[in-house]
Formats: structure tokens, C-alpha cells, sequence
């Protein structure tokens, strides 16, 4: 089957931005700001139905960045300085770890309009992965990254589990801190173990399909070891990674297809991705 969704945060529309820095400047009330976040999601989740897609999320137009809901949610989690998003020119807060990490609440849920997503099509949740979230991160209270990273990896099977039970089908742990090594050499297979191993954490007794989305870099760089990952789907960036480089490759997973270039303000041709889409397929699963 092939299937179609986007696979993170929307932009906001201008008039909601408008409606943001109406509310920080104390012009306009919580209870209006919220209406129009409300409606825009509302609009989104309508455009995503009536174009098809397979999954159906609300548009995550209340997260400032990836990480964000988790730096401001989490006990013995600070909300610390700006930050680049990788070679973009956007940025996110780092959060900053000052004690044990602890998930009192659902943290997802709470700020997903869960009412406004359709009864008739499954939903989708999108997450960070454990070790996207522990490389962008500043550990001041574990002893290394590695303790770290499987403390946040315990944090993700929980969120997994609470939106499950709130009717989510699809979960995407995004990734692009894996893939993502301009000028580094290629990752090292112990540390590759370890994703996976935090990744079997994450993941466990989860009654939902998981993709793990890798953006941002040359996915083959992590092959073979990503083959092995416990998840159902493999994200990769067709802007990164060259199609040639995977037939070697046996894969057995599902994969996401990364063919759209969010970065660029040039609408692709529709025919092209249906093309480069067969090409990957047919080089993917020959």
C-alpha cells in the first residue's frame, strides 16, 4: 500500500500569527487566542481529509519546535537558550536537564486537539526519537548521554502508550540528529547498537505502528544497522540519500518516502515525485 501524510510541524497561517502577537502584547484574551488555534487546526484536519491522506494529524500548530512540549513538560526539564535547527534558519529551545526526568502528565495529548481529528481516518502522532532528543539536549545531571538517552527513551514508550489509548494508530519518531553528519565520520556501529537498544525501549508493548524518520542526511550512512531498528517503517530523505546507494539493501520494513523539499519555496512537479517514488520503490523492493 502506499499512502501519503505530512510528517511534521505545519506553518502557522497569518492570521493566527497575527493572533499570537496579538496575545503577547496583551490585546487579544486566552480564551480568543485559543478559539483561532482551534479554528486553524480545524482547517488543516479538513485540507488533510480532503486530499486522502492516509493519516490525519492536527497540524501541530501549537508546538513552538520539536522538543519544546517535552523542555516545558517535564519535571527536571528547563527550558534553556535558542539554538539552530540544524542547518536551517529556524531555531528551538534546548532543553536542558537539571534533574531526574519525570513525565507527570500526558504531555502530547494535552495540547492535540483531539476533538477536531476525524472518527472515520486514523490519526497520527509525531515524536522525537530518544536520540534526536538526548543530542540536542544539555545533560547537567546524568552521569552521560547514555543514561540520558534511555531515560528518554523510557519518556517516548510512555507518550507512545497514553496516545494509543487515545486512539492513535501511527507514531513517527523523528530522527535527524542520526542522520545528520556534515563534516563527521560516518557513525560508529556501537553507537548504532545503542540507538536500536534505546529504540526496543521506546517502542516496547507499544499497540500502535511506529516509523522511525530520518531527515537532514544520507540514510544510507546508517545501513545496514538501521535495518535491524524495532520499528514498522523507515523515514528517508530522498534530497539526501541517493537511491543508488540502497539497492544493496534488503529491506523488509515499510519505507517513508522523503520527496517533498519543505526548505525550498518551489512547489515540486507532481509528476516528478510519482516517478522518483516508482524509482525508490523498485529499488527499495526489486
Amino acid at each position: 500500500m502506499i499512502g501519503c501524510y505530512v510528517t511534521g510541524i505545519l506553518p502557522r497561517p497569518s492570521e493566527l500569527i497575527e493572533k499570537t502577537r496579538a496575545y503577547e502584547r496583551k490585546r487579544i484574551s486566552e480564551e480568543e487566542l485559543e478559539k483561532s488555534f482551534s479554528e486553524a487546526a480545524e482547517t488543516v484536519i479538513k485540507t488533510q481529509v480532503s486530499k486522502g491522506l492516509t493519516y490525519i494529524t492536527d497540524g501541530m500548530l501549537r508546538w513552538q519546535d520539536l522538543l519544546r512540549p517535552f523542555a516545558e513538560g517535564l519535571k527536571g526539564v528547563k527550558v534553556g537558550s535558542l539554538a539552530r535547527w540544524f542547518n536551517n534558519n529556524t531555531f528551538y529551545r534546548k532543553p536542558i536537564i537539571v534533574d531526574a526526568v519525570e513525565r507527570e502528565r500526558d504531555i502530547i495529548k494535552d495540547i492535540t486537539y483531539l476533538g477536531k481529528l476525524p472518527r472515520d481516518h486514523p490519526w497520527k502522532a509525531v515524536l522525537p526519537a530518544p536520540y534526536t532528543f538526548m543530542s540536542l539536549s544539555e545533560n547537567r545531571y546524568y552521569k552521560d548521554e547514555t543514561e540520558l538517552l534511555f531515560k528518554l527513551a523510557e519518556i517516548i514508550n510512555e507518550e507512545i502508550k497514553s496516545l494509543a489509548e487515545a486512539g492513535f494508530k501511527y507514531v513517527q519518531l523523528s530522527d535527524p540528529a542520526l542522520v545528520y553528519k556534515p563534516l563527521k565520520p560516518k557513525m560508529e556501529k556501537d553507537r548504532l547498537n545503542l540507538v536500536c537498544d534505546a529504540l526496543k525501549v521506546a517502542v516496547k508493548g507499544v499497540p500502535v505502528k511506529v516509523c522511525l524518520q530520518t531527515f537532514f542526511g544520507d540514510f544510507s550512512e546508517i545501513l545496514p544497522n538501521a535495518l535491524d531498528f524495532p520499528v514498522d517503517d523507515l523515514g528517508i530523505d530522498f534530497y539526501e540519500t541517493n537511491i543508488e546507494k540502497l539497492k544493496a539493501y534488503s529491506f523488509e520494513k515499510g519505507v517513508s518516502l522523503g520527496l517533498v523539499d519543505s526548505r525550498s519555496s518551489l512547489v515540486e512537479n507532481e509528476e516528478e515525485i510519482v516517478k522518483t517514488a516508482k524509482e525508490v520503490i523498485e529499488a527499495v523492493y526489486p
